[in-house]
């Protein structure tokens, strides 16, 4: 009695895709004359009746079809593949690490960068800060005022400008001079002296 396997069980056991498995099977079963179609499975009556209800099947091939169309790989044939494939794998693995050492150390880079960045960012601000500190106390010293002040210091000028610079420094200093003596006039004498 014939063995069945489904397309996925005969791609596991070959070791081939399942569209090379219906490669095999599709010539066969478009043609109904074909001297496999035994080999597979529904047959041709079953097939057609379960075409009219319409129903949904799986095609199946037999393991004897499939050993001689497909032939199984030996566990020692697919170790001889299998070093040649991983020598491949491990050149693209060591050159894929490679890659990602490279774009590691460009990521330390630029985030060092970003660092140094950021604390010149902080540095200036705070620069920026002192300088705004003291342009404002700046402006406190040199805010208009109501005049009151200005008319004081207009005087102090032109008590400086009469007295001469002697006197005034003299006075800025804290020393006294000698100034000299008023003298007592009557009214009469002021008017007609």
């Amino acid at each position: 009695m014939l063995r069945f396997l489904t397309v996925k069980e005969a791609a596991k056991l070959t070791g081939k895709s399942p569209s090379s498995i219906r490669r095999v099977i599709y010539p066969i079963i478009h043609d109904d004359a074909n001297a496999d179609r035994q080999q597979i499975s529904p047959s041709v009556e079953e097939a057609q009746v379960l075409r009219l209800k319409g129903e949904n099947f799986a095609w199946r091939i037999s393991e004897e079809l499939l050993q001689r169309e497909v032939p199984v790989t030996a566990p020692s044939e697919k170790q001889t593949t299998s070093p040649a494939m991983n020598d491949g794998h491990s050149e693209l693995l060591a050159m894929l690490r490679e890659e990602l050492q490279i774009k590691n150390q460009q990521i330390r880079q630029q985030t060092e960068m970003l660092t140094k960045q950021m604390e010149l960012i902080n540095g200036l601000s705070e620069r920026l800060r002192e300088g705004n500190v003291l342009t404002a106390s700046l402006q406190q010293h040199l805010a208009l005022t109501d005049g009151s002040n200005r008319m004081r210091t207009e005087h102090a000028k032109e008590g400086i400008t009469k007295h001469g610079a002697g006197e005034s420094s003299s006075k800025a200093k804290g020393t006294s001079a000698a100034r000299p003596a008023k003298k007592n006039r009557g009214l009469f004498r002021r008017m007609f002296g």
